[in-house]
């Protein structure tokens, strides 16, 4: 006789001689039940085959970072932008540009080099200054979980990640049980904080039945100019936004499809650190995924598009004399495909193609009919530009041993670019500059061959040492490419105007492109050491030292062909350095008393540093000096609260082609509670209680009071961007 496992989707036969057994129950049940003497007293034991069905976990042994719907929820009244919510990762540090459009840093590289996918969809930024960023076009409000890998993350995950991958996923559907009545399920929420004056609000619903889900979820939010610590507004800080998105789930067995869309309208986000604001943005989005399990492994396939609208101007307080209107429209496409195949009990081999597809049109109305610094022409400054990247991937995990696993995988991307022809404000020799007039420039630039092509490999190799039940150690070598974008390959006037209007790093300069850029080559080394307690999960500790050495690493020079204006601004060309990243990140929890009396305090730390250097000599831009986050937490029954202290370093070690300015260090103190009822649940925050005047150091200049269209006619850049002064929040989310 024999039975049967099914452990994901793999029967496993296993063949046991059970007649030793049959003997012993029979002769058991004839001594208990005292048979009468007969032979028709015998009655046989039939045991039927056995099948028993289970999952197995993946092997999945990439070092992440993950960020759950609960820690989500703690920040609803505390944040209102997505990028805010990495913060308390070790590591990750944020270029602050609008309210809710901060630009994600990992460990030193930042933006173009961080891939990140949200709900499986890759967006790039089409603004030239980046005022919509891929985490901008999703509300904190329809998250559900984030994941976040540094360096050495694996091929399977995406191209063009040298710096690391972020993916964000909404909530997963949930359906009605068998045979039970529909599921009905939702929440609304609404925060306030006196900083600003800001507030809003989110509204999540869903109906599912045992196959079929329907959701909508839709957030507002709206801030004022926030206030620094000395009580001074800082300008251009204002911010108002919407989200509304819907999905139709299906499941039947183990196949899931869904079909997701939804839109994003921000009439007005100011830019301190930019010399426009956004004026308007519209976004709208669709999406088909399905997932399905088999004997064989699992599939999962998705598609999707996204269009964009975008305009910049100047808003009301950079109090310009005439206006400046710059359009932007924009769209991405693509597809996803990966199978795992698990083969035994010990590897799984994950094979995968993805293609997406950009598109930018990047153009600005003149303001006037008559030849002059702003028309009579429409300034093209990207005509149709495209970035088509084909990739195939090929992963295999293993386990080993008990105590040994390993990922490798191996990565082709195939890029392609292309642009149309441009052709500036006007066909007159500007008076005063020294720079080739921008129509001489246009024709130069349209005898050229525009289109680019770039194929690159990526490879990703991991290994997982567990030597006893408290500690583990991950090894990562990882080489990874990213090909330019197109502002960095086409944006081509070298006069002062486009110049100072194309610039997405939060620095005040102005920047032009060039075409003959080569892709980065990374070479990222990292070691994990993490050591916890194993019974109680009472303590944590993870240690992780990072080495990363990138070839071609697209900064900037000099422009030496303008008329540097001489105030601490400067005109820029990307250009390729080859360069080095070191440091390290270091996270740690520890309780420190539990009783039922008073429940549970607990720390929490996060600690890094990070140092980059041009090989050429040099420091690179947006280094986080050293940082640590200490919090003290409590819990009890309903109650969570928190006092968090947060020191940062001096940044001395700063770039001096772009006049990046010092900042100085600070200590921060915030405080917050909760309490959770059945239904409903409330927090109440304190950020920053001195009320300290500071300057994050790697948010950019202060420019949001001013409306400088060249550099030279911008005041001297003296002063970095003032941090959020003193504010109280609170929240509200009510749950059915």
């Amino acid at each position: 006789m024999s039975f049967y496992v099914n452990i994901d989707n793999m029967k496993i036969k296993a063949l046991f001689t059970l007649s030793a057994l049959a003997c012993a129950v029979s002769q058991t049940v004839y001594a208990n039940d005292k048979p009468e003497k007969g032979p028709s007293s015998e009655i046989p034991i039939v045991l039927e085959e056995v099948v028993v069905s289970g999952e197995k976990p993946p092997l999945d042994i990439a070092v992440k970072d993950n960020i759950t719907s609960h820690e989500i929820s703690t920040k609803q009244a505390q944040v209102s932008d997505t990028a805010k919510l990495l913060e308390d990762t070790a590591g990750v540090s944020l270029q602050t540009g609008g309210g809710v459009s901060s630009l994600p840093i990992i460990n030193g590289l930042n933006d173009n080099r961080i891939k990140v996918d949200v709900n499986g969809i890759t967006i790039n930024s089409a603004c030239p200054n980046h005022m919509n960023p891929p985490l901008s076009y999703i509300d904190r409000s329809n998250i559900g979980s984030i994941v976040i890998l540094k360096g050495v993350s694996p091929v399977s995950m995406g191209g063009d990640s040298i710096g690391g991958t972020i993916s964000v996923q909404s909530p997963d559907p949930e359906f009605a049980e068998h045979g039970k009545i529909p599921l009905l399920s939702g929440k609304a929420s609404s925060f306030y904080r006196s900083n600003g004056d800001a507030f809003g609000g989110s509204l999540s619903t869903g109906i599912a039945n045992e196959h079929a889900r329907l959701d909508y979820t839709g957030s507002y939010t709206q801030s004022g100019d926030y206030n620094d610590g000395e009580g001074q507004a800082v300008k251009s800080t204002s911010y108002k936004n919407e989200n509304h998105a819907v999905a139709l789930s299906f499941k039947f067995d183990k196949h899931l499809f869904e079909i997701k869309g939804g839109l994003q309208h921000i009439p007005f986000q100011g830019f301190p650190t930019a010399r426009m604001d956004l004026t308007n943005n519209d976004s709208i989005f669709g999406s088909a995924h399905y997932n399905g399990a088999f004997d064989w492994g699992t599939l999962d396939g998705k598609v999707y598009l996204e269009n964009t609208s975008h305009t910049m101007d100047f808003g009301a307080d950079r109090h310009a004399i005439e206006p400046m209107p710059m359009e932007t429209r924009s769209r991405n496409y693509g597809y996803k495909i990966k199978v795992d195949i698990p083969y035994r009990e010990k590897d799984i081999f994950r094979l995968g193609n993805e293609y997406l597809s950009s598109y930018i049109d990047d153009y600005w109305p003149p303001t006037s009919d008559m030849p002059s610094m702003m028309g009579p022409n429409t300034f093209l400054n990207l005509n149709g530009a495209t970035r088509d990247r084909i990739g195939l991937f090929a992963e295999w995990e293993r386990t080993w041993a008990e105590k040994w696993k390993s990922m490798a995988g191996i990565r082709y991307d195939h890029t392609m670019t292309d642009t149309g022809n441009v052709i500036g404000y006007n066909n007159v020799v500007p008076r005063r500059y020294v720079q080739v007039p921008d129509f001489i420039q246009a024709t130069e630039f349209n005898k050229k061959m525009h289109e680019r092509n770039y194929s690159l490999f990526d490879v990703t190799t991991s290994m997982q040492f567990t030597p006893n039940q408290w500690s583990q150690y991950d090894f990562g070598y990882a080489r990874k490419n990213r090909a330019p974008s197109l502002h960095e390959l086409y944006i081509w006037s070298t006069s002062p105007m486009p110049m100072t209007m194309n610039g997405w790093f939060g620095d005040g300069n102005g920047y032009v492109g060039d075409m003959n850029l080569q892709p980065e080559t990374a070479h990222n080394v990292s070691f994990t050491a993490n050591f916890y307690d194993p019974k109680s999960d009472a303590w944590n500790i993870k240690i992780t030292p990072f080495f990363s050495y990138v070839e071609n690493f697209i900064d900037v020079d000099r422009c030496v062909t303008c008329k540097q204006p001489g105030n601490g601004f400067y005109y820029l060309r990307f250009a390729n350095h080859d360069a080095r990243l070191w440091g390290f990140d270091v996270t740690a929890s520890a309780d420190l008393l539990k009783g039922k009396s008073f429940g549970k305090i607990y720390t929490h730390t996060i600690m890094s540093y990070v140092r980059g250097e041009r090989m050429d000599s040099g420091n690179l831009y947006h280094m986080m000096p050293f940082n640590i986050k200490l919090s003290l937490n409590h819990e009890y029954k309903g109650w969570k609260s928190a006092f968090e202290m947060q020191y940062v370093d001096a940044k001395d070690d700063v770039q001096a082609i772009r006049n990046e300015l010092r900042t100085p260090s600070y200590f921060l103190l915030n405080a917050k509670t909760g309490y959770q009822w059945d239904y409903v649940s409330i927090d109440v925050g304190l950020d920053n209680i001195l009320d300290n005047q500071y300057y994050y150091p790697v948010s950019g200049v202060y420019i949001g009071d001013q409306s400088a269209m060249t550099l030279s006619s911008s005041r001297p850049n003296t002063k970095n961007l003032p941090g959020l002064g003193r504010s109280v929040y609170v929240g509200m989310t009510v749950s059915y």
